[in-house]
């Protein structure tokens, strides 16, 4: 048992951690990239992506707790004192924004608040939950789940229902597929498995949710390590995501659905030649993003 909790919890850091930029080094060198983002630290562009959001038919009161989200933690982060965040947006010559991770883990400590901040999951799914439906209970083994339920119970500014809790830890919780490196199989078994616990998402042409999938061969799991919503609007792509717990939320342009892609991987696709696992799985709602 002990062997089968410890390396869980190692992926529960993981999926705490995981949201985090890797290879922000690498591409400081490649003069070509460019990214357009903004933390939402002005009234302006809030009131911006809020609108949008309800135009998109997201519900008035989850366009607007989402705003609460962000202004919360803002104000706690005093994020303006980071040089990467400006009113508005801005673009930057890396695919990734270098924050300031050592003043922010500091400002988000944990033992000293007494719980964290959203992740990219809680998030996620705050804005997105009308359009997710859930006809199971999950009665497996939800520990990959364990700081998202941590914040759930301790964040002061959480409103999850217990119908909220039980369609989120249904819809999050790690999924058994065979030891492959093959994407498209494990696509396959994330639908099954969704199927199975009766998730299905509502359509909506404007608006969608991406999740990311990273494979864990030791455990025979795929996990969603991160996930953000995304929007069709007249400009192009709107990519809506909490970086990590302890880092900004951040608003992304993209021209299409490559572009993001892109994004995703420079930032979630380490080198796993040594392990087996495979590439990571990107899902539009239930269908994979190729």
């Amino acid at each position: 048992m002990i062997k089968r909790i410890i390396p869980l919890i190692l992926s529960g850091i993981l999926l705490m951690t995981g949201c985090t930029n890797n290879k922000t080094e690498t591409n400081e060198t490649v003069e070509s990239t460019k990214l357009t983002y903004s933390n939402l630290v002005d009234e302006k562009t809030q009131n911006e992506i809020r609108d949008i959001l309800i135009e998109n038919k997201i519900d008035k009161k989850q366009a607007d707790y989402f705003i609460k989200l962000v202004q919360n933690y803002n104000e706690k982060s005093d994020i303006n004192k980071l040089e990467t965040s400006k009113e508005g947006f801005t673009s930057i010559k890396t695919q990734q924004v270098k924050y300031d991770e050592l003043y922010l883990d500091e400002k988000w400590d944990i033992e000293e608040l007494g719980y964290m901040d959203f992740n990219c999951r809680l998030t996620a799914f705050s804005i997105f939950k009308d359009y997710i439906k859930s006809g199971e209970k999950f009665t497996g083994d939800d520990i990959n789940l364990m700081f998202d339920i941590e914040a759930i119970d301790n964040n002061p500014v959480s409103e999850f229902s217990k119908e909220d809790v039980d369609k989120f830890t249904n819809l999050y919780s790690a999924i058994k597929v065979e030891n492959t490196e093959d994407v498209n199989k494990h696509a396959e078994a994330i639908k099954k498995e969704w199927e199975k616990r009766k998730i299905s998402f509502v359509d909506n042409k404007n608006i969608s949710m991406i999740n990311v999938f990273l494979h864990s061969p030791e455990q025979n799991e795929v996990f969603v390590g991160h996930v953000g919503i995304l929007l069709q609007t007249k400009d192009g792509l709107l990519f809506i995501e909490k970086y990590a717990p302890s880092l900004p939320y951040q608003v992304s342009k993209f021209k299409n659905k490559s572009e993001l892609k892109t994004y995703l991987m420079d930032r979630l696709d380490n080198d796993t030649s040594d392990n087996g696992s495979s590439k990571p799985i990107i899902m539009e709602n239930n269908e994979l993003i190729k």
